[in-house]
């Protein structure tokens, strides 16, 4: 994983709300799930990798029309795009090396996008959910 990564969990897991947050898990649950896929190959098809992706995509799938959030249709695309490019290994002679740089491109533009989902919260004015809880006191029942 690169440093934009790192950084786009830590901003969308600091300064975003729930969706962003679970964002952050899905996609970490997954780049920790394909570090134990990795050498499950078959020819220049990654089998690992891509059926993880392919859960990934159903996932963002899903959270995108239960969300009322613009960003995971966007991440949902991105994942179309990506699960399209292990599909192209398949059914044409795209090299492994062309392969990883086109998903490398896409997953950098998901980065990008969870970065923009906070910014937009931050512009509407939105509470982080790091920052619902803080200064409340509970009282004793």
């Amino acid at each position: 994983m690169n440093i934009v990564s790192w950084v786009a969990f830590a901003v969308a897991w600091l300064k975003g709300g729930h969706a962003e947050r679970f964002g952050v898990a899905v996609l970490l649950s997954g780049a920790l799930i394909e570090m134990f896929f990795v050498h499950w190959q078959i020819g220049e098809l990654e089998v690992g990798i891509a059926a993880t992706q392919v859960v990934l995509l159903l996932i963002f799938g899903r959270l995108a029309f239960s969300s009322d959030r613009w960003w995971p249709l966007a991440v949902t695309g991105c994942m179309i795009l990506i699960v399209t490019v292990h599909l192209l290994v398949i059914l044409t002679s795209v090299s492994f090396y062309a392969a990883i740089s086109a998903r490398i491109g896409v997953w950098l533009l998901l980065y990008v996008i969870l970065i923009a989902s906070v910014a937009e919260r931050w512009l509407a004015g939105e509470a982080a959910v790091s920052r619902v809880g803080r200064g409340r006191v509970r009282e004793a029942v």
